[in-house]
C-alpha cells in the first residue's frame, strides 16, 4: 500500500513538472507564476499574505514569484487607497493578456 501511494505521488509530481515546463515553453512563465497570475485574475487587489493563503504557499516563496512577475510587468504593486500600510497586487494589461492566451 505504501509503495502505491509513493508511486502515485511521484506520478503527480512528474505531471506537475511536465505541465510547468509546457507553460514555460508556450507562455514564457513558470507554472508557479502562471498559478499566481490566475489567482490574481480571480482575486484582484490582493495582498501578499492573502495571495500566499490562496496559493497555499509560504509568504516568502510567493514573494519571490510576485517579484519576478512585477519585474516583467505582469503584476502591479500599489498602496491600498483605504489602508496606506497595505500593498495590493493586481494584474497589469500585459498580465491579463498573458492569461488570455
Amino acid at each position: 500500500m505504501r509503495l502505491e501511494i509513493l508511486d502515485a505521488v511521484r506520478r503527480i509530481a512528474r505531471r506537475i513538472r511536465v505541465s510547468s515546463r509546457a507553460a514555460e515553453e508556450s507562455l514564457g512563465v513558470s507554472g508557479a507564476q502562471l498559478f499566481v497570475l490566475q489567482q490574481l485574475g480571480d482575486h484582484p487587489a490582493t495582498s501578499l499574505g492573502e495571495l500566499a493563503a490562496l496559493t497555499l504557499t509560504d509568504q516568502s516563496s510567493v514573494s519571490v514569484v510576485v517579484s519576478r512577475l512585477v519585474a516583467r510587468r505582469f503584476v502591479a504593486r500599489r498602496t491600498s487607497a483605504s489602508d496606506g500600510r497595505r500593498a495590493e497586487l493586481s494584474l497589469t494589461a500585459s498580465g491579463r493578456a498573458l492569461l488570455g492566451r
